[in-house]
């Protein structure tokens, strides 16, 4: 090879380098806009939105981001009746974004990621060594056992289970599991219809000393780890991310709510929030669905752009894979709930068209 074609090929390769360093150079380095995203999002997505934040912050590093987390129908309450106004908000349940929040604070969302019920526990719950997929309903009843859910009048994980455990019912063909779980002591009741079943969560839930009822999913957990009872409904990543020596038990696959195949059975369930305040406008029926994440920016963000940007990370390979190593399981590539008009341009690489 003579001398000529060696300086055209190092130029070719110093040129194609070039490039590539360019372009992974635009992508990663800082930029200098300023400012404050607000987010609300779930207290399930905690471990993986705060590493999202920072990786977000090292980007921006005249930008601060600031979450709030809880039940997700709480936080969407705090938008809709308090006038919260969060540049993105994130729900366990994407159907409360397009029941809630549109259109009159959003025209759009995404499906972007799944979960899927567990029960935890510790080696020092009662019978604990016994416990499996097929006797856990009779673990749960037996007199000296205590378990946690959080509150279904305000945490997708809370009415999740209760309307898991109504499916339990025809998965086990036994029909008294909800009834001694949950009617028996709760304020909860559940009445059959031509479809399936209509629960009622009353204002009070009333529990006894069996069950113990918080806020988000995030607080039963806490009721397990100081001993306060010995099973908890929380979704899985909750249980894998609280590490340490919480344990759990995986459902069987129909109860799981992860699988879109038993979507049917899932809709015949659903449960009434606040069911005891007619006319208030706290009180929503919730259909039960497969445990899928929703996200959306605002309509009146005020940090839209840094909204738009967050969401481009969160969605691209590089989030996907924070998602995951805080087992957040995302969709690849996320699914708009409506037709994706509204969606800002930059969001469209990384959703189904």
């Amino acid at each position: 090879m003579n001398n000529k074609a060696i300086a055209a090929m190092v130029i070719i390769v110093i040129a194609v380098v070039a490039i590539g360093v360019y372009g992974y150079t635009s992508f990663v380095s800082p930029t200098s806009q300023n400012g404050t995203l607000t987010i609300m999002a779930a207290s399930s997505l905690s471990n993986s939105m705060n590493a999202t934040a920072a990786e977000f912050e090292k980007r921006h590093p005249n930008v601060k981001v600031q979450i709030q987390y809880g039940g997700s129908g709480d936080l969407i309450s705090q938008i809709t009746q308090l006038n919260k106004k969060p540049d993105i908000m994130a729900s366990a349940d994407y159907g409360l974004i397009d029941k809630s929040l549109m259109p009159d604070f959003t025209t759009w969302n995404l499906k972007y990621a799944k979960n899927e019920m567990v029960i935890a526990y510790t080696d020092q719950s009662t019978n604990a060594s016994q416990i499996n997929a097929d006797n856990w309903y009779q673990i749960l009843a037996q007199d000296d056992v205590k378990f946690g859910i959080a509150d279904p009048n305000s945490a997708p994980a809370g009415y999740r289970a209760v309307m898991m455990m109504q499916l339990a019912n025809k998965h086990y063909n036994n029909d008294t599991i909800f009834e001694t779980l949950i009617e028996s002591n709760t304020a909860i009741t559940s009445e059959a219809n031509d479809t399936g079943f209509v629960i009622n969560s009353p204002n009070n839930l009333a529990p006894t000393d069996k069950v113990t009822s918080r806020p988000n999913v995030r607080d039963t957990l806490t009721l397990l780890e100081s001993g306060s009872v010995d099973y908890v409904f929380v979704y899985k990543s909750d249980a894998q991310q609280a590490g340490g020596n919480i344990k759990y038990l995986e459902l069987p696959d129909e109860l799981k709510l992860s699988d879109t195949q038993f979507e049917p059975d899932y809709k015949t369930i659903q449960l009434i929030q606040f069911s005891d305040l007619e006319g208030s406008n706290k009180t929503k029926t919730i259909t039960l669905t497969p445990i899928v994440y929703g996200i959306t920016i605002l309509t009146d963000a005020a940090e839209n752009d840094l909204a738009i940007e967050f969401m481009e990370l969160l969605l691209s390979n590089e989030g996907n894979t924070i998602s995951q190593d805080n087992f957040i399981d995302p969709l690849v590539p996320a699914v708009p709930t409506t037709d994706s008009a509204g969606i800002p341009n930059q969001l469209n690489q990384y959703i189904t068209s």
